[in-house]
């Protein structure tokens, strides 16, 4: 086999079983919790009612938007991997339930969302 075919045929072998491995990781689902300003969240614990306005500027300021589970801060992004910050914006403080795919990782947590509607 030539040099140059055996490189190609190693960089696919890479990336097919780099997809596997990351589709392995995901973990498709449904999740239900609080949307929340990840940046306020963070550093001061600011969730509910209460900062549902200056979460709401913040995340149309371009802050992180995220899912409160259970204890649990999850990043949210679209499926297109852009941020979901124009679609969640004005529901910070708000229960929703998010369709999609979960990836954690020692201290970082993302679902990748395909959508979502408000929690009944």
């Amino acid at each position: 086999m030539s040099k140059k075919l055996f490189a190609w045929f190693a960089i696919f072998s890479f990336v097919i079983v780099s997809a596997g491995l990351l589709s392995a990781m995901a973990h498709e689902g449904s999740w239900t919790g609080e949307v929340i300003d990840v940046t306020c969240h963070v550093a001061k614990g600011a969730k509910g009612a209460g900062h549902a306005e200056c979460g709401a500027k913040c995340v149309k300021a371009g802050l992180p938007v995220g899912l409160l589970v259970n204890g649990t801060t999850y990043l949210l992004i679209n499926a297109d991997h852009t941020p979901a910050n124009a679609k969640l914006a004005d529901h910070v403080s708000h229960t929703v339930t998010v369709t999609g795919a979960k990836f954690e990782s020692a201290g970082a947590n993302v679902i990748v969302m395909k959508d979502f509607k408000m929690a009944q």
